[in-house]
């Protein structure tokens, strides 16, 4: 159980280390491939660019910025403009119908035609009629949301391809300034800011490789942290079963154990139940058996629920006397709500724990205490502090409240 404990926090670990690294990456693209094949488009354009900055020299510069004003931003621009012209119309097709209201039915019309037919049809008329109404205002209302709700999402697109255009003017005009300028020296200033956002670009992309390359590495461990998880599960559920049928097992033990206390309490067989937890723990259930081992509801009440604590405490720790294991247990109340005998019973098993070298240590009042035996109860030498409330010499640590 350790070893799994030890893998779960391990885990536990990268997996945050991973969630904070994710946190890191503004975009959705988290494929190193992706990442290192931007990085090699950058790199190769940046290097490109400052050998021309080098040699001073900017026709090839000019024809590409040529280039790109022709095909590349007035084609942009062009295609924007279309879609633009396109999103406008249908939003003035879509106020249009709006504007229209909702559905409208010529009464006097339809009351007409159904007075001249009610002599055959008047029942089932008058109930066709009353419906087809009420059909097409709920169809009207229902079209009237939906485009309202198509009408803001249009304008909102219609929103961000103006700013799309304005950018796309933005860059043409800087391109064209670039290419009618004879000034080398302007032309060395424009092209050096360009390298400047490209250089930029370039460190960002290996700063997103370095930390996919350590996501991938935390993504490694966490497999085969989770496999090793899997294997001790695995290993866990097996020692489990076989701690299960082995008569001499620790496991076994504790049962006999347990049953042992509670029966000598109150007569009954009680049983431990362990099976592995969804997590890899274990999950330990108690109950009281009848005489043919069916499960009774007897251990759901306060009373017995709290005995079955007390026994699975002191079965555990005998089963551990023998190795580096804490000997001590501790109990409030414990003998709330028994009778006298039951009472006796359980001191005499907790007495007899003690013995062995174990140290159990209970709390109890005085109404709690078997009536005429409050005095003698307990061995004096068994009573290790008592406490009450008319001075500090009452408190535990000897010391006023604050």
């Amino acid at each position: 159980m350790q070893k799994l404990y030890e893998k779960k926090d391990a885990l536990a670990k990268l997996k945050e280390k991973e969630k904070l690294i994710r946190t890191e990456f503004t975009d959705k693209v988290e494929d190193l491939s992706t990442i290192e094949g931007l990085l090699l488009l950058k790199s190769n354009e940046a290097d490109r660019k400052q050998a021309l900055l080098d040699a001073f020299d900017f026709r090839r510069q000019d024809l590409e910025k040529t280039d790109k004003a022709v095909n590349d931003l007035d084609a942009s621009i062009a295609a924007a403009n279309v879609q633009r012209y396109r999103l406008t119309k249908t939003i003035k097709q879509i106020e249009m119908s709006l504007a229209q209201g909702n559905f409208s039915f010529d009464l006097p019309s339809a009351e007409q035609v159904f007075n001249e037919m009610q002599i055959l049809f008047a029942g089932q008329i008058k109930k066709d009629f009353e419906d087809l109404i009420s059909f097409n205002k709920d169809i009207s209302l229902e079209r009237e949301k939906y485009l309202k709700i198509d009408l803001s999402n249009k304008k909102s697109e219609l929103d961000r391809l103006n700013q799309e255009i304005d950018d796309l003017g933005i860059k043409r005009v800087k391109t064209l300034e670039f290419i009618k300028s004879s000034d080398v020296f302007e032309k060395y200033k424009m092209l050096s800011g360009e390298m400047s956002e490209l250089r930029a670009s370039v460190e960002l992309l290996k700063e997103k490789q370095k930390n996919l390359k350590n996501l991938q590495d935390i993504r490694a461990q966490i497999r085969a942290l989770t496999d090793e998880d899997k294997n001790i599960r695995i290993k866990i559920e097996e020692n489990l079963e076989a701690q299960s049928t082995d008569k001499g097992s620790r496991l076994s033990e504790i049962r006999l154990f347990f049953n042992e206390i509670v029966e000598t309490v109150i007569d009954q067989k009680a049983l431990l139940t362990v099976s592995p937890a969804n997590d890899g723990s274990l999950d330990f259930d108690v109950n009281i058996v009848d005489e043919d081992g069916k499960m009774t509801s007897a251990g759901d009440g306060h009373s017995y629920g709290r005995l079955l604590c007390v026994a699975f405490d002191l079965a555990v720790l005998r089963a551990h006397i023998k190795d580096q294991f804490p000997m001590f247990v501790f109990h409030d109340g414990v003998f709330e709500t028994w009778d006298d005998r039951k009472k006796q019973k359980l001191l005499e098993v907790i007495r007899r724990y003690a013995s062995m070298g174990l140290q159990p240590i209970v709390t109890a009042i005085d109404a709690d205490l078997p009536a005429g035996m409050k005095s003698t109860f307990f061995h004096s030498d068994e009573i290790i502090l008592r406490l009450h409330d008319r001075d500090d010499t009452g408190r535990l640590f000897k010391m006023p409240k604050w």
